[in-house]
This record gives structure tokens, C-alpha cells and sequence, in this order.
């Protein structure tokens, strides 16, 4: 088994039955200094198991929102929020 790490999603698309989600990563394209958004991977599954997929995603990202209000960063101390740090790129 290999992984595959991906930075998103480009396209979802369906027929007969089957799901075809073209997956991305960003990659250095002509110009070394910018990141461009590229397939990598295409994930294959059957309908009824996207059905699946989904409610699992769904279920983990409520429970990452939980916990990152559970332990979110005090708002005076700027220096080492990181998560602000990257949104404010």
C-alpha cells in the first residue's frame, strides 16, 4: 500500500454508478518560485461507499472543531499562533 498526500480536490465527477475524485497536490511548475495546483491521483469509489466516506469526513472534522475549541489559543498571546500565522499568508 502507498500513501498519497493531497493538498485538495479538483473535480468530483459520477457515472455508472461510480464517484471519480481527481485528487491535488501543489507542485513547482515553470516558475520555481510559485506552487500550481496538479493531479496526482484520481480515488475510484462506488457510490454507496462515498455515502460512507462522507459521513466519516463529516464525524472527523466535528470532532477536530471540537477539540480546536476545546483548546484554542488565548487571543493575547499572538506570538505562537501559528494557525493565524498561516491564514494571514
Amino acid at each position: 500500500m502507498s500513501d498519497i498526500f493531497v493538498d485538495g480536490v479538483r473535480a468530483v465527477a459520477v457515472a455508472n454508478g461510480v464517484a471519480r475524485i481527481e485528487l491535488l497536490q501543489l507542485k513547482r511548475g515553470e516558475d520555481v518560485a510559485k506552487l500550481e495546483p496538479q493531479v496526482v491521483a484520481t480515488l475510484l469509489i462506488p457510490v454507496g461507499g462515498l455515502r460512507e466516506l462522507a459521513a466519516h469526513l463529516t464525524s472527523s472534522m466535528e470532532r477536530i472543531e471540537a477539540s480546536q475549541k476545546d483548546t484554542a489559543p488565548d487571543p493575547a498571546n499572538k506570538s505562537g499562533d501559528v494557525e493565524s500565522a498561516l491564514r494571514n499568508l
